[in-house]
């Protein structure tokens, strides 16, 4: 079966005015007829309206991907912020520390799930650094903790 014949059988139940305004817009006020499109716009028209199920499948993989990704950016950024690595609103010396000094040496959106769960780790080790060097008198973490402590009061 062809996609024409496809495309009859999926739109058999929907009104045929709706059917032609749709057909017209996509096919830029060329036709309002299915019998009338191209092989390849009646293969487009049909892959939009009923996707095949490996498409699917490969679309909702890479969204949900997409997603989990930005989580653990979104994780890593705060726990830079919380660290001085990141000052907010500005990215320059966050990257400058991400190229230089974190473990993979890259910028953020170039790292895959599992490296931005080790730059994470990592972030939280320089945090543990920060508050067991806050101890120590005189050191930069102290200064620092003093500074968010005066900002309290």
């Amino acid at each position: 079966m062809n996609a024409r014949e496809e495309l009859k059988q999926l739109f058999a139940d929907r009104n045929p005015v709706m059917v032609g305004i749709e057909i017209s817009g996509y096919t830029g006020f060329r036709t309002t007829l299915i019998d009338e499109l191209t092989d390849e716009e009646a293969k487009r028209l049909l892959e939009a309206h009923a996707p095949k199920p490996a498409d699917l499948d490969k679309e909702y993989n890479a969204l949900k991907e997409d997603f989990i990704k930005r989580e653990w950016k979104s994780a890593v950024l705060a726990m830079a912020e919380k660290t001085n690595i990141k000052e907010k609103g500005s990215f320059a010396k966050f990257n400058n520390w991400m190229i230089a000094s974190s473990r993979f040496k890259k910028h953020l959106n170039a790292h895959t799930i599992d490296e931005l769960k080790l730059v994470h780790q990592q972030l939280k080790a320089v945090q543990q650094n920060n508050a067991r060097s806050a101890t120590r008198p005189m050191t930069k973490a102290w200064w620092n903790k003093a500074e968010q402590l005066k900002k309290y009061n």
